[in-house]
């Protein structure tokens, strides 16, 4: 009896840790699957390009601050972790088990690679000289609002402008010691004009970057994104992304 008793609290114990080890490589699987891991990458190069043409236009001082503030707040692993800690948190078991289902068919594997594409520098640098407005037949504009009110595409990108855009001033405001004032009210107020700017794009650039699946598949994505897993998934990314950007 004795025996038993002290092998029910370890018995216990490896049963939470299997349970653990099994939801982090879920987690792990998702990451890789949903293309986040792919796109954190792609960060990476719209991080370069952003120091270096940040670092040309400023006084060595400013310039040497800002490589050691972002390279310590953007670093890559650290970004990974965080991330993927959050969709730990924020995913129950039931909904990482149908979003992995999703990202391993087919159609979501399709989606993650037309995402991955979208989000590589030189797709980003196409699109930045602007979009071709997409004409839609009536049925595709509206599987295109039903997907604009489910994905985080504009917060996300929100973030995402906000962190790069922001490394010069908190670096010069850092080298000042704050005398620039508080950054975090700043980045408040531009994240909201961000929105205002891309809100009313927003439409025309999911057209764009999902234009070649056809109406049948951008059907499925938009049920799939309207379903309780869909809308957890993707609340969970966006909080992800949110906790990469500003450790």
């Amino acid at each position: 009896m004795h025996f038993t008793l002290l092998r029910l609290p370890l018995g216990l114990f490896l049963g939470l840790l299997l349970t653990s080890l099994n939801a982090l490589a879920d987690t792990g699987r998702l990451y890789q699957a949903s293309g986040m891991a792919q796109h954190q990458e792609h960060f990476q190069a719209a991080l370069a390009k952003a120091q270096q043409q940040y670092g040309a236009q400023l006084p060595p001082a400013v310039r040497d601050t800002l490589q050691r503030n972002s390279s310590q707040r953007f670093e890559l692993r650290g970004m990974h972790g965080r991330a993927q800690t959050r969709l730990a948190l924020e995913l129950d078991e039931g909904h990482m088990r149908q979003a992995l289902e999703f990202f391993d068919s087919t159609l979501g594997r399709k989606i993650v690679q037309i995402e991955t594409n979208a989000s590589s520098p030189a797709s980003v640098a196409a699109m930045q000289g602007g979009l071709p407005v997409m004409q839609l037949s009536p049925e595709r504009r509206a599987l295109i609002d039903r997907l604009a009110s489910q994905l985080p595409a504009l917060e996300m990108g929100v973030e995402v402008s906000t962190a790069l855009t922001g490394l010069a001033a908190q670096s010069a405001n850092d080298l000042l010691g704050g005398l620039l004032g508080t950054a975090q009210a700043a980045s408040d107020g531009g994240r909201e004009r961000l929105r205002q700017q891309m809100r009313p794009e927003l439409p025309n650039t999911l057209a764009y970057i999902y234009r070649d699946l056809s109406d049948a598949e951008l059907t499925r994505f938009a049920d799939w994104s309207e379903s309780a897993a869909g809308r957890a998934f993707y609340r969970a990314t966006e909080r992800a992304v949110q906790d990469a950007l500003n450790p």
